[in-house]
């Protein structure tokens, strides 16, 4: 489990299934926008539904490469 998830949850007063829940929307509404660059950025999951740990790496990744 992720410690930023852990974090949040520690943060907001939530448990952290609660995150994770919110999560897992969040990547189900993301991933069904017709924007191009949502489109670029799930298509780095083949497809596939990604984990919040894996969701939240891609999303940290692509906010540091913007900052470069």
């Amino acid at each position: 489990m992720s410690n930023t998830i852990k974090k949040v949850a520690k943060q907001n007063g939530v448990s952290v299934k609660e995150v994770r829940k919110d999560l897992e929307e969040m990547i189900k509404v993301g991933m069904s926008s017709t924007e191009p660059e949502a489109i670029m950025f799930w298509s780095q999951f083949g497809g596939k539904t990604p984990t919040p740990e894996q969701f939240i790496a891609a999303l940290s990744a692509a906010t540091k490469a913007r900052m470069a």
